[in-house]
């Protein structure tokens, strides 16, 4: 039985679509093999995305430990998008997702429309992206193969980017709602990611004194 209310999609003009794609789960997939996600990502419609999973440590560091998967991918974003302010999803159309229900990830299928805005999922959301968890030896390489970088490198320079393009205000396409989300990460992105904080203010700076002297 399909999860779906064109009606009342339209009357919002899909705006949990508007704030970012949705998520896969393995159980979209024919096989979650490494040769076959790579020939799926680059059709260009899905992102390998992360999860930040932040720890104190008792020494006082806090540390993240990025869980990946996979969604759909919005505009103005990379196949490969650890971390960034969402978009919109790049499947939208005018007339709805450029995708069939039976096409469309489960985390798109999962949610039920609600008139006024109060769309509700029937699983959460997080317990879909838990199924990642026995794939992500299969997906960091599949970053590895894209980027030519580890997880761990392509992320921090996603977090600087990140930093810089909050600090520039560079928010086309970006819902008020992920504003929110994403201002209040910062504290502690900012902690566990000092360096690419700093190194991101120093840009800032430049790209300020860059545009007086212009």
């Amino acid at each position: 039985m399909k999860n779906e209310n064109i009606e009342i999609c339209q009357k919002c003009g899909g705006y949990c679509c508007k704030k970012s794609g949705c998520d896969y789960v393995p159980e979209d997939f024919s096989e979650i093999s490494l040769n076959y996600l790579l020939s799926k990502l680059e059709e260009g419609y899905i992102s390998i995305v992360s999860a930040q999973d932040f720890k104190r440590l008792p020494s006082g560091q806090i540390v993240n430990t990025p869980f990946l998967y996979l969604r759909a991918r919005n505009k103005n974003r990379p196949i490969v998008d650890l971390l960034s302010m969402r978009t919109t999803c790049a499947s939208l159309t005018e007339n709805g997702c450029n995708f069939t229900y039976e096409e469309r990830p489960t985390g798109g299928k999962n949610l039920t429309p609600v008139d006024n805005g109060n769309c509700y999922p029937k699983e959460h959301p997080i317990e879909l992206v838990k199924r990642w968890e026995k794939y992500q030896k299969i997906l960091s390489r599949a970053v590895k193969r894209i980027t030519g970088k580890s997880v761990e490198e392509q992320l921090r320079l996603d977090v600087e980017q990140l930093f810089l393009d909050v600090l520039l205000q560079n928010t086309e396409g970006v819902t008020r709602r992920e504003l929110l989300d994403i201002h209040s990460m910062i504290p502690v992105l900012s902690s566990a990611y000092p360096k690419e904080f700093s190194d991101a203010k120093k840009r800032y700076s430049e790209n300020n004194l860059t545009r007086k002297l212009k």
